[in-house]
């Protein structure tokens, strides 16, 4: 007759005290130090990436000729840096602050530009 893991449920082989699967000892009280693993996933957002993406989104709003797109930009990019490095979440704040912050600073740019235009057509 097969035993089964209390913690995950797998099929352990006659004799192990300790499921290969989830690492647990067989009747699940705890894990031997030797068979300790760490899980890859995280629940922490990374908090630079996540601030870059709201200052980007203000600076669709308030541009000050691209400045605040280039703040957004930058915290941006220095989340998605430091999330790789920590392994947190945030890759898609992180991108996107950077994509809507590069389309600010464009705007703010072509803002200036077609300013000064104006300006020169009327003198």
């Amino acid at each position: 007759m097969s035993k089964f893991c209390v913690n995950c449920g797998a099929e352990l082989k006659d004799g192990g005290d300790i499921c290969l699967k989830c690492g647990k000892l067989v009747n699940g009280e705890n894990t031997p130090a030797s068979t300790t693993t760490t899980s890859n996933t995280t629940t922490k957002t990374n908090s630079l990436a996540l601030a870059g993406f709201i200052v980007s989104l203000c600076s669709l709003i308030i541009n000050f000729a691209g400045i605040v797109g280039a703040v957004g930009t930058i915290l941006s990019s220095i989340g998605l840096a430091k999330l790789k490095k920590n392994n947190e979440k945030g890759f898609g704040f992180a991108l996107t602050g950077i994509i809507i912050g590069a389309f600010s600073i464009i705007w703010g740019i072509w803002s200036i530009i077609n300013l000064v235009n104006t300006i020169n057509y009327y003198l």
